[in-house]
C-alpha cells in the first residue's frame, strides 16, 4: 500500500515518507520469507540499503514497522469504507458492516495482529501517546457513534470518544482471546457479539423481562 503524497509538502517530508514505505516494504518481505523471529533490524537496514542510524530514526524496533503498517491497512479499508456505511439504516448495520470488513484482514494476518497488538499495549503501560488513535477503525467507530447520537439511536450524555474507547477495549480484548486459539470461535461473529453487548449492555434481556412481567 502506497500512502498518498499531500499537496504542499516540501522535498525532505517526500524523502522521509519514501524512506519508510521503502522500510515497510522490505522489512514485510523478509518477514514473511524468513519469519518475524528470525529477521534483525540489521538485514532490514541491509536488504533496504540504508544506515542503520537511519532505520532507527524511523522505526526504534522491527514491532514499530508492523504496527505503521497495520494502521496503513486500516486507514485504507476505513477510506474504503466510510462512505458505503452511511447508506446503512441504523448504528448496529453501521457498526456490523465497519467491524466485519476490518476483522476479514485481522482473520488473514493473525501473526502481525498480535505482534501489533502486543507493542501498542507496550507502549500503553509505558504512558506513550498514541498520535494515530482517531484513524483506521477507530475512526469509523467514532463516526458511526457520532451519527447514532444524532439519530438518537446512542446517548449523549457520554461523549463520543469515551464511547469509541469502550468498544475498542471490547473489540481488543476478543482479539487477544481469539489469537491464544484461533479454533475456539470464528472472529468477526464474535465481533457480531461484541457489538450487541455495546448496544444492549449485558443484562440477559430474557431473564430482565421475566422479572418485570
Amino acid at each position: 500500500m502506497e500512502p498518498v503524497d499531500r499537496p504542499g509538502e516540501s522535498r525532505l517530508e517526500r524523502k522521509k515518507k519514501e524512506t519508510r514505505r521503502k522500510i515497510i516494504t522490505t522489512a514485510l518481505d523478509l518477514f514473511r520469507r524468513q519469519g518475524f523471529d528470525n529477521t534483525t533490524m540489521e538485514q532490514i537496514a541491509e536488504k533496504a540499503d540504508i544506515a542503520r542510524k537511519t532505520l532507527y530514526n524511523h522505526f526504534p524496533v522491527k514491532e514499530a514497522i508492523v504496527d505503521e503498517y497495520m494502521r496503513d491497512i486500516s486507514s485504507e479499508l476505513a477510506g474504503k469504507t466510510m462512505e458505503s456505511i452511511k447508506k446503512l439504516p441504523d448504528t448496529r448495520s453501521r457498526l456490523m458492516a465497519a467491524l466485519d470488513k476490518a476483522y476479514q484482514w485481522v482473520e488473514n494476518n493473525p501473526e502481525f495482529t498480535g505482534i501489533c497488538l502486543g507493542y501498542r499495549m507496550k507502549n500503553m503501560c509505558r504512558g506513550s501517546k498514541d498520535e494515530s488513535a482517531e484513524k483506521g477503525t477507530r475512526s469509523i467507530v467514532s463516526e458511526i457513534i457520532r451519527l447514532g447520537q444524532e439519530n438518537g439511536e446512542i446517548r449523549r450524555d457520554f461523549p463520543v470518544s469515551v464511547l469509541a474507547t469502550q468498544i475498542d477495549i471490547l473489540r481488543s480484548a476478543v482479539v487477544l482471546d481469539w489469537l491464544k486459539d484461533m479454533s475456539k470461535f470464528e472472529l468477526r461473529r464474535k465481533m457480531a457479539g461484541v457489538i450487541d453487548l455495546f448496544l444492549n449492555g449485558a443484562t440477559n434481556r430474557k431473564n430482565a423481562d421475566q422479572t418485570k412481567g
